[in-house]
């Protein structure tokens, strides 16, 4: 009998500590998109990534495959243990026809900024290594796509740097940002837990 209060006890220590967990990162996430929309970031072209920017204007943005930008494809494809890979050469996001165009060798995809609900900052972070950030456009129906990854770095400085990029975005599509923070690692004091801890 005592066993099982002890395992009942554990169990319930267990829940409440991932419970208390998920809701100080949600905390954190609301915080970076609420810093997102008020500009709390760098600008659109302090991103650096497996695309660069190439032309940006309040709307259009191009990005396209540089020099530097395969060399960090070709790291994060076969040189890290990284799953998911952002694999296209070319993304346009265009107000004007309210279209996002990407483009991989010689396959063009042209999507309608309607057939998504926002734009997805994700976390991807080892402590040793850095932080770096993938970019989803999320599906309204269906399945999000992958767009570009940011370089990897100091978890702050990578987030300001590309935070700007997801500003711009939304700001062409008029859809909103969502930031989701890696649960793998604890930097205590950031982000914080409101935007007075800025």
């Amino acid at each position: 009998m005592v066993q099982f209060f002890g395992l009942f006890a554990a169990i319930l220590v267990f829940i409440l500590v991932v419970a208390l967990t998920a809701h100080f990162r949600q905390q954190r996430n609301e915080v970076l998109e609420r810093w997102i929309a008020m500009g709390k970031c760098g600008p659109v072209s302090s991103f650096e990534g497996t695309l660069g920017v190439e032309q940006t204007s309040p709307t259009f943005l191009r990005l396209a495959s540089t020099e530097e930008a395969r060399r960090l494809q070709f790291k994060y494809r076969w040189l890290s243990a990284i799953r998911e890979q952002a694999s296209y050469d070319e993304v346009i996001f265009d107000a004007s026809r309210h279209l996002i165009e990407l483009r991989h060798k010689d396959k063009l995809t042209s999507v309608p900024f309607g057939r998504f609900s926002a734009v997805r900052m994700r976390e991807l972070s080892q402590q040793e290594a850095g932080s770096l950030w993938h970019f989803d456009l999320v599906g309204a129906e269906g399945r999000n796509v992958l767009f570009v990854s940011s370089a990897r770095g100091d978890r702050r400085t990578m987030f300001e740097n590309s935070a700007g990029l997801a500003r711009a975005i939304s700001g062409i599509t008029s859809l909103p940002v969502q930031v989701v923070v890696s649960g793998n690692v604890w930097t205590p004091g950031w982000p914080p837990k409101s935007v007075d801890g800025y």
